[in-house]
């Protein structure tokens, strides 16, 4: 949050700290108050009204297939708030993200006059799944793709938003053009960690990743999402299957640490064994859900106002009450 409070004092810009779990808004705001950032934080919890449910979310609610976060809620809510507000440039900043450049950022913010999208060059811990990671580890041409860790956008020119799944920020940048048009410019650091520390994580993001690669994959042979049909979806996962055993065999063979080996295995092992449940009449009707819950969300957006400045916005929204503020 320090991270976070010096880039927005560096630009003069007001901090949004959408908060849950240990991070408290009342942290939040004594924080904004010591270094005399002008600060408003809101528990995610208490704003939840203000946020649509989804059927693609409710397709995969209560299953093995749920991604347990908030951070699309979260996104979704920046982006509400802003458009309302008529802030023309956000950046979204997650809370392990840091080193940005205010000069990268009003960069950044310069370039969304030509780009829907524009992030950072991670610079520090990659920023890719537990079975990208795997693919890095024994030597594979793994790259990133910007995302919504540190990412600048336009609220008030978006029609898109961010589905509650893993990889929900490449749906949110195909939401609104294929392929979306997008730029990087500067450099960030994302923290780093262990992706192979809890198979969770590698069974929590295994329907996400599935599901963002396939469509990208369509994307970059420059074709048409709507090409994402049952007969696809059941080429594309077995050849995600093929993948994950491939990397297995592999792992057992050039990792020579005993303990990140074992680690790896086992997070693989997940990933494989849910991808085993994984069908091509899920992800075909997850896609057909999204492609309606985006037509919903254009239509919310649609309906509401803009340029009504940040205390009008949130009042509109319902949240005045619970929105904490400081700093000037």
């Amino acid at each position: 949050m320090r991270e976070a409070m010096a880039l927005a004092s560096a630009l003069d810009c007001v901090l949004v700290a959408v908060c849950s779990r240990r991070n408290s808004t009342k942290d939040a705001t004594h924080l904004g108050q010591e270094l005399r950032v002008a600060t408003i934080a809101l528990d995610i919890e208490d704003c939840q009204d203000a946020l649509a449910p989804t059927s693609a979310g409710a397709l995969v609610k209560s299953s093995e297939f749920e991604h347990k976060t908030d951070a699309s809620d979260k996104r979704n809510l920046a982006l509400l708030l802003s458009r309302i507000a008529g802030w023309g440039r956000v950046l979204l900043l997650d809370d392990d993200i840091f080193d940005v450049n205010p000069q990268h950022a009003r960069a950044a913010a310069g370039l969304l006059d030509r780009f829907a999208a524009v992030g950072f060059r991670n610079v520090g811990f990659p920023d890719n799944s537990v079975v990208c990671h795997a693919f890095r580890a024994i030597g594979g041409p793994q790259e990133q793709f910007i995302g919504a860790g540190g990412m600048a956008v336009a609220p008030t020119r978006t029609r898109s938003f961010f589905p509650v799944n893993y990889c929900g920020d490449w749906f949110y940048l195909v939401g609104d053009a294929q392929p979306p048009r997008v730029a990087v410019t500067g450099s960030m650091r994302q923290k780093k960690f262990d992706p192979f520390a809890n198979v969770e994580r590698a069974r929590g993001q295994e329907f996400g990743d599935c599901l963002a690669e396939g469509l990208f994959w369509l994307l970059d042979d420059q074709l048409p999402l709507a090409r994402a049909d049952h007969e696809y979806w059941e080429s594309f996962l077995g050849r995600r299957s093929r993948f994950i055993e491939r990397l297995l065999v592999r792992v057992e063979r050039v990792i020579e640490d005993a303990d990140l080996k074992a680690r790896m295995v086992a997070s693989l092992s997940a990933a494989r064994d849910i991808h085993a449940e994984i069908t091509a009449d899920l992800c075909t009707e997850y896609v057909r859900r999204w492609r309606s819950d985006l037509e919903s969300w254009r239509q919310l957006i649609d309906d509401m106002p803009t340029g009504l400045g940040i205390d009008r916005a949130l009042e509109h929204l319902g949240l005045s009450s619970v929105a904490h503020r400081s700093g000037a």
